[in-house]
C-alpha cells in the first residue's frame, strides 16, 4: 500500500537555518574572485558524453514535473538530487530493470556504469568548485536487517562511488526510524527533524540524498534600489513583489523573433510589439563564475508549459547561445523579483514519462538480495521518490536546500529592460559540465 508522500514531510521542510545558515566569505565577501580562479572540472571522455545525456534527463525531467504539476503552481525540481538517488536504487535493480531506469534518465548506454562514475565525480568536484560558495552533497543508505543482504558489488557501489553511509538495521524497532530522522536533522542543522513519521511495515529500503548550495553573487543587486513592482500572472492578474535591481555586471538579453508574416522591422519606433515575439534571458554568475543562476521568460503570450513543450531541448545552450531563439539584443537594464518558497515535487509520474516504470511497478532487487520467486514474481518497488526543495533568492545571493528521498517496500498491493514580471524558467547550474543543481518555474514569486 503507498503511503501518501505528504505524510512524510511537514510544512516548510527544507528550510534549513543555524550554522548551515552562517556560511562566511567574509574575507571575500566584496571580491568572491579574489584567490579563488575557476578552474573547469576535467571530465573522461565517457563522463563528458553522460553529462551530456544526464543534461537532456534533466531538461526531460522538468518538463515531465511542469506538465504534471498543477497551473499556476511553482515548479523545483533537482536532477542531480534526483540523478543521486536513482543512482544508488538503480544499482540494486536487476539488468533488465537497470536498462530501463538507464535509459528514462538518457544514458544512451543502457548502463548505469557511466552515471556512478559522473556522480562520483560530482560529489568530489562540486563542493570545491567555488570556494565563496558553499555546497554540500551527503548520501545514505538504510536497509532492514530481516529482509536484505547487500551483495558485495553493491556495497561496494554505495560506499566507494557516492560515498553513502550504509546502515542494516531493524526496521521494526522504534529506534530506527529515530536514527533516520536523526541523520537528516543533523545534515539540515535540525530544520528538518522527522523526515519520515514512520516507516511502513512493507518498508525494506531507504534512500536519502540531501544538496545544500549557498553562493553570493558575483555583482550584487543594490538593496536601495530594490523597489515594488507588478508581476504579471498567467490568468492575467497581477501581484506585488520586490523586484531587485542595480546590478553593475549584470545584464540581460532580449531575444526578438518575428510573427510569421510580419516584414516590418525588428527594432526602433517603427516596430510592431505586436507581431514581434520577445523572450527574456539573463545569467547571474555565483562567486567565481563556476556556478550560476540563469533564468528564461517567454513572451507573455505564450505559457511556459508551451514554451517548455517547444524548447526544452535548447535551454541551457539557448543561455550561451541566445541567437538559437532569434535576434539578441542587449538590455539596458535588469529587474529581477526576490524569491522565497518551498515546493514538495513527486517525481514518480514525471519518471514514469521519461519511460522508468518497471521500478515503481514491481522490481527484483538482487543488490539487496530481493529477488523473484515462484510466488513472487515482482518483490520490490519504489514507494515514493520525491523531492522538498527550498529557494531563496535575495540581493546578496541564492540559498537552495533539497531533500531526496526513495523508499523501497515489499509488493504487496519589446521592451528596453529585462524585467521579470511575468512567469518564467530558471536554472542554478555548474558552467563547465553543464550540471543543473536545480530547474524550475516561478508562475508566482508570492505562492
Amino acid at each position: 500500500m503507498r503511503t501518501p508522500l505528504s505524510a512524510f514531510f511537514t510544512k516548510g521542510i527544507a528550510v534549513l537555518c543555524g550554522s548551515l545558515l552562517a556560511v562566511s566569505c567574509a574575507s571575500e565577501a566584496d571580491d568572491p574572485t579574489k584567490n579563488n580562479p575557476l578552474e573547469p572540472i576535467e571530465l573522461s571522455r565517457t563522463e563528458v558524453e553522460v553529462s551530456a545525456n544526464v543534461k537532456n534527463f534533466s531538461l526531460d525531467l522538468l518538463k515531465a514535473t511542469v506538465d504534471n504539476s498543477e497551473d499556476g503552481k511553482n515548479v523545483a525540481v533537482s536532477p542531480l538530487g534526483a540523478a543521486m538517488v536513482a543512482g544508488m536504487f538503480g544499482n540494486a535493480l536487476a539488468v533488465e530493470d537497470r536498462d530501463e531506469l538507464a535509459a528514462a534518465l538518457r544514458i544512451e548506454t543502457a548502463d548505469l556504469s557511466a552515471l556512478n562514475s559522473l556522480n562520483a565525480k560530482m560529489l568530489t568536484s562540486l563542493p570545491t568548485h567555488d570556494k565563496s560558495a558553499k555546497l554540500l552533497l551527503s548520501n545514505s543508505s538504510w536497509f532492514d536487517q530481516s529482509c536484505v543482504q547487500l551483495n558485495d558489488a553493491y556495497r561496494a557501489i554505495l560506499e566507494e562511488t557516492y560515498s553513502s553511509e550504509i546502515y542494516i538495521t531493524d526496521f521494526t524497532a522504534p529506534t530506527t526510524l529515530e536514527a533516520i530522522n536523526s541523520w537528516v536533522s543533523d545534515r539540515t542543522d535540525k530544520a528538518i527533524p522527522n523526515i519520515l513519521p514512520q516507516l511502513s511495515p512493507f518498508s525494506r529500503a531507504v534512500w536519502l540524498n540531501v544538496l545544500y548550495f549557498k553562493g553570493a553573487w558575483t555583482s550584487k543587486f543594490d538593496k536601495s534600489k530594490t523597489q515594488e513592482k507588478n508581476f504579471i500572472l498567467e490568468d492575467s492578474t497581477t501581484t506585488k513583489v520586490k523586484m531587485m535591481t542595480g546590478a553593475e555586471k549584470v545584464y540581460g538579453t532580449l531575444i526578438h523573433k518575428f510573427i510569421n508574416g510580419y516584414e516590418g522591422p525588428m527594432n526602433g519606433p517603427n516596430a510592431d510589439p505586436e507581431n514581434i515575439l520577445t523572450t527574456t534571458m539573463l545569467t547571474m554568475d555565483y562567486g567565481n563564475g563556476a556556478f550560476a543562476f540563469s533564468a528564461v521568460m517567454p513572451d507573455a503570450r505564450i505559457t511556459v508549459k508551451d514554451f517548455l513543450a517547444e524548447n526544452s531541448g535548447n535551454l541551457i545552450n539557448a543561455i550561451s547561445k541566445p541567437e538559437i531563439f532569434g535576434t539578441p539584443v542587449t538590455t539596458t537594464d535588469v529587474f529581477f523579483p526576490k524569491l522565497s518558497f518551498s515546493v514538495e515535487t513527486d517525481l514518480i509520474e514525471p519518471m514514469r514519462a521519461l519511460g522508468a516504470n518497471n521500478v515503481f511497478d514491481g522490481v527484483s532487487m538482487p543488490g539487496i538480495g530481493i529477488v523473484s520467486t515462484a510466488d513472487s514474481s515482482k518483490p520490490m518497488f519504489i514507494n515514493d521518490f520525491m523531492q522538498s526543495i527550498r529557494l531563496d533568492v535575495d540581493e546578496e545571493g541564492s540559498e537552495v536546500k533539497v531533500v531526496t528521498i526513495a523508499t523501497g517496500e515489499a509488493a504487496s498491493g519589446i521592451p528596453t529592460v529585462a524585467c521579470f514580471d511575468h512567469p518564467f524558467i530558471y536554472f542554478i547550474w555548474e558552467k563547465t559540465t553543464g550540471t543543473i543543481l536545480l530547474a524550475g518555474t516561478v508562475m508566482n514569486p508570492n505562492e
